[in-house]
């Protein structure tokens, strides 16, 4: 086997489980299942990943990786900054609709303890880190409602998990074509209530811009 096909396996390894995962549950996923599905003996899958925990790792690996990469370079693709929310919420819909496994992994993983989304959230912490920066930024200058950046942040990230993760659901019951229609349908529906919670303006009772960073 060369470097290269090796690599090939073990993504191709990767593919099913997250597919698995994401249908089945993590305890209802054997490591028999998932080495039967990507066509090779169970001993193979255990050459690349020696128990289903190190499965899981490489699965929450695998996901949040891609994320990152493609919400970074959503982020710099966009040059204007009140656009940039919008264009990554875009690209969070976009790769559930090319990746519908992808949202089903999530909600799976999310139910798996807090060290599961731990290893989730760190591989992200460096965008977590430079949208807290954006948010505040843009408040100080106006261009956003005064509010609390993390607790907005929290907000706009559990939307749009929520959308995509129940859009995965909605997915697997009624089928590609109904629920390609209704992620683009919750798309929309999201963009208008972030675009309604971004808006610039000042906190009730205040006299100007407030900004919190705690």
């Amino acid at each position: 086997m060369t470097r290269t096909g090796g690599e090939a396996r073990r993504r191709r390894l990767l593919r099913e489980a997250i597919r698995l995962f994401g249908r089945r549950g993590y305890e209802g996923t054997s490591l028999e299942a998932v080495a039967t599905a990507s066509g090779v003996r169970k001993q193979t899958l255990l050459y690349y990943f020696p128990t289903k925990e190190a499965l899981l790792g490489a699965c929450v690996a695998e996901t949040s990786a891609r994320v990152a990469e493609a919400l970074a370079t959503a982020l710099e693709a966009e040059s204007k900054s009140p656009n940039k929310a919008e264009a990554v919420i875009h690209k969070v819909f976009e790769l559930a609709g090319e990746w519908p496994e992808l949202a089903q992994f999530i909600r799976e993983a999310s139910r798996l303890g807090p060290d599961v989304v731990e290893r989730f959230a760190q591989v992200l912490e460096p965008l977590r880190v430079r949208a807290l920066s954006f948010l505040a930024r843009e408040m100080a200058e106006g261009h956003i409602r005064p509010q609390d950046p993390a607790l907005l942040l929290f907000t706009l990230y559990t939307a749009v998990i929520g959308s995509i993760t129940e859009a995965g659901v909605l997915r697997a019951v009624v089928g590609e074509d109904r629920s390609r229609t209704a992620l683009h349908r919750r798309e929309q529906e999201l963009l208008s209530f972030i675009r309604t919670a971004l808006a610039p303006g000042e906190e009730p009772g205040s006299e100007g811009p407030v900004v919190r960073t705690g």
